[in-house]
């Protein structure tokens, strides 16, 4: 894991003064710093370009000031306090929008829809980074990185949020490509892949300019950028449940259902050579997923970012009236949540002279308890890996099917949170060997464009004595998202996949052996072919909703096949996808049951006994074992996070230190029992988390 930059504290325990929704003529800076300060923030992140119009908060020479600014330098108190608070300093500029006072001079900045209208925020404008506008932002950015002593920069918004077809990017993408800019290509097509590939290319080439300007003003500053949503699509659904049917404005239709980072032109992996650390914002109800979703973007940002720290701005906005605020019980899960993956903690406070007090208090709370529960140089044991890949979310994944390979993804992660297994998520972009050096089990969740590097990668794994578990379409499409005449991945499988599809409709998976009732699913899936592959499971196709299960036909679709040392399973239903949208509990039994077959029965370290909904974190602290038991259940229900009783963890002796003393980090008692070659250590009752600690000698830096 690579280490937090040095000029800013770990653990981070990050607030925001979002100045664009601050009354500045009765904001008191210093008394807001202070009262943060108070409550365990160490890092604070402060507004110098806000994102209402572009405006200022400090007396720049460059862009335009805040209405209300006047002679203040709030930039300046801010940070002054921080530092004479022993609080580390980051600036804050927005890299998106602009207010009348830029774009009415100059028109031909503006960002636009395929069809020219203007992309809009309230009374600003979305200002394009192939226009002088990144020029001006460049200058702004290294006028506050020269003016103020800054630990930190964190450069927000730098996206796309349009198709964008304004002149200066239908010039740009002429010179750089030799081509017209497109305004409806096909997918599946080169003329598709050069577009979308040349917007992230101009979103990184936006953050690399702005990350050098800040650099070359203050040396060893840390700088980062923001990426919004990282496991999330651009569907609309979900804004039109909250806003009455309304559709986001900031969304052009042509992007609706699309893989979000797609719509934005941002790719973390492409961008992080440029950053200390990486900025997500994985605020989970406005997206529809589940409480645990925050915690699974930690991990991908993680392996995107190449291990670099990760900062996620967590939902809560601290309005105690707010429809977005969380409870306090699934503030402390989420919060415990997201340390157990890898991520640090970062809250806005909006409105800083209206802000939610009582949240903070809980906060404050919260940010005791956790510590330094994870120190800086821990290692992550994950025992299961799942492949995240966003050339398929993106080519692949586009339109309807977007949500379809988001959902099989997600929904393998929550298959194997309840499999109990210590678990982390890979993104494909940054894969390599040592990613998989230490995974006994990698699953890759319809994954359909998976390039050759990564084909390689998967094939030497298996080879060497690792299991794999594919699903859907695998490794079946180009780069584009076209498919192609077979799988990349045919050999290591054993089965030939498509070219036509089965639709299971109302079906079932029938054992070929005759064990166990049928299990039901729902799904249109590859025609699968064996080719040397033994068949586990055939699936049952049915439109019968009431009626029983017909007697055939029965279609391979399950299967197993051994390759080198290892093991390759294969399922053409997408077993993610039916646990988390239709919510087929029977999946996550029949992954136990598949690994099972591949002979993936114990892993070194497993809950035997954990609630369905508390999910298995471990870090390696030198010679001492911290596992964090993270628990959700009920809260998305009720919002408080109910305790459940007697949860125990089998852990092998080669993970053990010599004479392990085990301890909790927050129960008085734990039991432990020691079989052969393991160790049982048994919760009596978990609250909404605990960590467990097992050391050769007492653990330091225990909470008490």
């Amino acid at each position: 894991m690579t280490g937090v930059p040095a000029m800013l504290p770990s653990p981070m325990r990050a607030a925001t003064l979002e100045l664009s929704q601050a009354r500045l003529h009765v904001l008191d800076p210093r008394a807001t710093v202070e009262f943060l300060a108070d409550r365990g923030v160490n890092t604070l992140v402060c507004f110098a370009v806000g994102y209402a119009r572009g405006e200022a908060y400090y007396p720049s020479e460059v862009v335009p000031h805040h209405p209300d600014l006047g002679e203040r330098d709030i930039v300046g108190d801010v940070c002054a306090t921080t530092h004479a608070r022993g609080m580390a300093f980051i600036a804050y500029v927005n890299g998106l929008f602009g207010g009348p006072e830029v774009y009415e001079a100059h028109p031909d900045w503006t960002q636009r829809w395929r069809d020219g209208r203007e992309s809009t925020q309230g009374e600003a404008k979305m200002l394009c980074p192939n226009s002088p506008y990144r020029a001006l932002i460049v200058a702004a950015s290294a006028e506050v990185a020269a003016r103020y002593p800054l630990d930190g920069f964190y450069f927000d918004e730098p996206s796309l949020q349009s198709w964008c077809a304004c002149h200066n990017c239908s010039r740009r993408y002429l010179a750089d490509t030799g081509h017209e800019l497109p305004l409806d290509p096909l997918p599946g097509t080169e003329e598709f892949g050069r577009f979308l590939s040349w917007r992230t290319g101009i979103v990184s080439e936006y953050v690399a300019d702005v990350a050098a300007a800040v650099r070359e003003a203050r040396p060893g500053v840390a700088f980062f950028a923001q990426h919004a949503f990282p496991l999330a699509s651009s569907s609309q659904a979900t804004r039109r449940r909250l806003f009455w049917g309304r559709q986001n404005l900031r969304l052009p239709p042509e992007w609706e259902n699309w893989y979000r980072p797609t719509f934005y032109g941002q790719d973390i992996a492409a961008v992080g050579a440029h950053l200390d650390l990486i900025g997500i914002e994985p605020w989970r109800r406005w997206v529809g997923q589940p409480a645990w979703w925050q915690g699974a973007c930690v991990s991908y940002a993680r392996s995107a970012g190449r291990g670099k720290p990760v900062l996620s701005l967590m939902e809560y906005p601290h309005f105690p009236w707010g429809i977005a605020r969380l409870s306090d019980s699934e503030l402390a899960v989420t919060c415990a949540d997201t340390v157990a993956n890898g991520g640090d903690l970062w809250f806005a406070m909006y409105a800083p002279d209206a802000a939610d007090r009582e949240g903070w208090d809980a906060l404050q709370r919260v940010f005791a308890d956790l510590g330094d529960i994870r120190p800086r140089a821990a290692e992550q044991v994950a025992h299961v890996a799942i492949l995240v890949s966003r050339t398929t979310a993106e080519r692949f994944g586009r339109n309807a099917v977007d949500e379809r390979y988001l959902d099989d993804v997600i929904g393998m992660v929550q298959v194997v949170r309840e499999l109990h297994v210590p678990y982390m998520l890979l993104a494909e972009d940054t894969l390599d060997a040592t990613s998989l050096a230490d995974v006994l089990a990698l699953v890759i969740p319809s994954g359909a464009s998976l390039s050759a590097t990564t084909v390689a990668l998967v094939r030497e794994y298996v080879a060497s004595g690792g299991t794999l578990l594919a699903t859907g379409w695998a490794a079946t499409h180009d780069a584009q998202g076209e498919r192609e005449s077979t799988s990349q991945l045919a050999d290591v499988l054993g089965v030939q996949l498509g070219p036509g599809t089965v639709h299971a409709g109302v079906g079932y998976l029938v054992a070929r052996d005759g064990d166990g009732p049928p299990v039901p699913v729902r799904d249109e899936a590859p025609a699968v072919a064996v080719d040397g592959a033994q068949v586990l499971f055939d699936v049952l196709p049915s439109w019968e909703i009431f009626g029983p299960p017909p007697e055939g036909p029965l279609l391979p679709d399950v299967t197993l096949h051994a390759y080198g040392a290892g093991q390759a399973l294969y399922c053409g239903i997408q077993i993610g996808r039916l646990r988390r949208r239709f919510e087929v509990f029977e999946m996550t039994g029949l992954v136990r049951r598949l690994l099972a077959s591949a002979g993936a029965t114990a892993f070194p370290l497993q809950g035997v006994s954990l609630a369905p909904e508390v999910g298995l974190h471990a870090w390696r602290c030198g010679a001492e074992l911290r596992l964090l038991l993270v628990n959700y259940t009920s809260v998305e229900l009720g919002g408080h996070a109910a305790p459940v009783a007697r949860q125990s963890l089998r852990i092998a002796s080669p993970l053990l230190p010599t004479s392990p003393l085990v301890r909790a980090w927050r129960s008085s008692r734990v039991e432990t029992t020691h079989h052969d070659a393991e160790l049982l250590v048994t919760l009596p009752e978990l609250g909404d988390w605990d960590c467990i600690t097992i050391a050769p000698e007492a653990p330091t830096a225990l909470a008490t």
